[in-house]
């Protein structure tokens, strides 16, 4: 786990590479200390890494305390059309989804399944 110093010098040499920068917060506490490096990218995983279950109610609730103008990436638990919908109408629309793709026998089918 990087401490604030290091968060914030990794971001700048990426940002100085024209890379960008996508942090990944499990709670409000590692939120707090991402929100003033002013990254353009925020994910939330909404995995708990204790637990390993899922809750898409991470993301909503986390979402309420990022600025306007950051791209919120939600990451973890998408598993349907309604998931994606749900995240949609909170206007969460970058995702990453892994394990859906994964545990599914056609993973084109599923893409177009949560997606189209």
């Amino acid at each position: 786990v990087l401490d604030d110093a290091q968060m914030k010098e990794l971001a700048e040499i990426a940002g100085r590479l024209a890379m960008d920068v996508l942090i990944e917060v499990h709670d409000g506490e590692e939120l707090e200390r991402v929100l003033p490096l002013d990254l353009l990218l925020v994910g939330i995983n909404n995995r708990n890494l204790r637990t390993f279950e899922t809750s898409l109610q991470t993301s909503l609730d986390l979402l309420a305390m990022i600025p306007a103008g950051r791209i919120v990436v939600t990451e973890s638990g998408i598993h349907t059309i309604n998931d994606v919908a749900l995240m949609r109408r909170n206007n969460i629309n970058t995702f990453l989804v892994g394990e859906a793709f994964m545990t599914a026998d056609e993973p084109g089918e599923k893409l177009r399944d949560l997606f189209f």
